[in-house]
């Protein structure tokens, strides 16, 4: 059995981007990734204009200006009306404030000195034609897409997003809505699924639920494989009877990466290649399923779609109550998080049992506890994630 960080080096040691790309509309690349620097073709401003409400002036030798209109040529000793936004005239040395300009019989008279190129904003000063907007690899959020169209950027080239399957299997698994026996739970395992792999920026296909036949699993996923790119299963990992998923990537000859780690909860979850395709088999209980999601497919998925920051960023906290761990297990123990003195402080949210998902649900991130360590005492420093979804 491997450790979870081995098991993280593997995942990311496997997964490769394609390079391939598409070029789509700047309205439709929101959450996408760059495939390229994408650069201004225009200075911005494109003209110089004036940053207030004032009146364009060319300087003389008192604080007496004539106003003259619009369209005539400014001379020394003459101003002309102009707003924030406007285009500055023709040989105007600066823009004097409606505020500090006393109008009086068709002159305008100020009584304070004003420095040259006051209240201009000169073409280019903000962006230069070549400018970098974004870079590439850069995952492009709702302020960088508004720059895009703030240079007029029409289009521009995203890479490709994975097809990433999606199989869920039980007997006793049933959806919202469906007739439910005793014995039955909902499947929340798909939705999951499915909210994550949109998240991290891919492109979810349900294949379907599956009962606990391997003959039934092993031609469904043969048949996921022949349309995905990567495949997600749920449940029949661990060493139930009707344990059937790591017997059939065995018998389709998938390479398996590793079939167990030393993550808690999660430990069933192994991760297989089959020709060029990738597949997790991950757990059935959603608590499992979640944390395995978030230390294992989020990075391979971020890594495959091209962006540049697919590690999982760990920040540090300070443990509020002591928390039980076992040597040879890292522990992803679910938390709440606040901010205080300048640190973050961490608490146990609800029960941290792999069979409870409401605990998960109401979290706000995973602490990690070391394989090596065991029990930690209230007042440590940890590692831990936010939940960014």
């Amino acid at each position: 059995m491997i450790t979870t960080k081995e098991a993280v080096d593997i995942i990311i040691n496997s997964a490769k981007c394609e390079g391939i790309y598409e070029e789509v509309y700047v309205s439709d690349c929101l959450g996408r990734v760059s495939y390229e620097n994408v650069v201004s073709k225009v200075d911005i401003p494109t003209f110089t204009r004036s940053s207030m409400d004032g009146y364009a002036v060319r300087f003389s030798s008192d604080n007496r200006y004539k106003i003259i209109n619009e369209g005539e040529k400014l001379k020394p000793g003459s101003c002309i009306r102009v707003n924030t936004g406007f285009e500055i005239p023709a040989f105007a040395d600066a823009v004097v404030e409606v505020e500090k300009a006393a109008v009086k019989n068709g002159y305008i008279e100020i009584e304070e000195s004003i420095n040259k190129q006051r209240n201009f904003t000169k073409k280019g000063s903000e962006l230069k034609e070549g400018d970098i907007l974004i870079g590439a690899h850069k995952r492009i959020d709702i302020r960088t897409r508004a720059l895009l169209a703030y240079a007029g950027v029409v289009s521009l080239k995203v890479y490709k997003k994975p097809v990433v399957g999606i199989i869920t299997t039980g007997d006793e698994v049933v959806f919202p809505g469906c007739l439910a026996q005793k014995n039955s739970v909902f499947n929340s395992n798909y939705f999951i699924l499915e909210g994550l792999v949109r998240k991290w920026g891919a492109i979810p296909v349900y294949f379907g639920h599956i009962p606990d036949r391997k003959e039934v699993l092993k031609k469904r996923l043969l048949y996921a494989l022949s349309r995905c790119d990567v495949l997600l299963t749920t449940g029949g990992v661990s060493k139930g009877t009707k344990d059937y998923a790591k017997d059939v990537l065995k018998e389709v000859n998938a390479k398996m990466l590793f079939d167990k780690s030393t993550i808690k909860p999660g430990k069933p979850a192994a991760f297989a290649v089959y020709e060029d395709k990738f597949i997790f088999s991950l757990p059935g209980w959603p608590a499992a399923l979640y944390t395995t999601a978030y230390l294992y497919l989020k990075p391979f998925l971020l890594k495959i779609s091209g962006d540049e920051n697919y590690k999982n960023t760990f920040f540090e906290g300070i443990i509020d109550e002591d928390m039980h761990s076992q040597k040879g297990k890292d522990y992803f123990n679910r938390i709440k998080i606040d901010y205080k003195n300048g640190e973050f402080h961490l608490r146990l949210v609800g029960s941290q049992k792999t069979d409870n998902y409401f605990s998960i649900a109401k979290a706000e991130g995973l602490v990690w506890l070391d394989t090596e360590k065991g029990d930690e005492i209230k007042g440590s420093k940890l590692p831990f994630i936010f939940f960014d979804d």
